[in-house]
């Protein structure tokens, strides 16, 4: 019912414009067997450590889990926060 809920689409524009900007502050980060990535809110990779004596399995397969598991904290974040301030609103592929 979106056309129901336009009158509150100015106080969602603010708290989008709010919530874009703590997005694009935060930091998410994972580490797995001392693999550490951290990634911005664009999902962009800020940092990767990589600690020494991994072969290049280990190290395959631990950056792969590492960024898979930061990737999914991000994302889940980012649609719990949406989800505040569209709640309710029935917005198509918005939480």
């Amino acid at each position: 019912m979106i056309f129901g809920n336009l009158g509150k689409m100015g106080e969602v524009l603010q708290k989008a414009k709010q919530l874009k900007d703590e997005i694009a502050r935060a930091r998410y980060e994972a580490e797995v067997k001392g693999v550490k990535v951290v990634v911005n809110g664009d999902l962009e990779i800020v940092e990767l450590k990589v600690p020494e004596g991994l072969s290049s399995a280990q190290l395959e397969s631990a950056v792969k889990e590492a960024v898979n598991r930061v990737l999914k904290t991000a994302k889940a974040d980012m649609a719990q926060k949406l989800g505040k301030i569209t709640g309710g609103m029935g917005l198509p592929g918005i939480p």
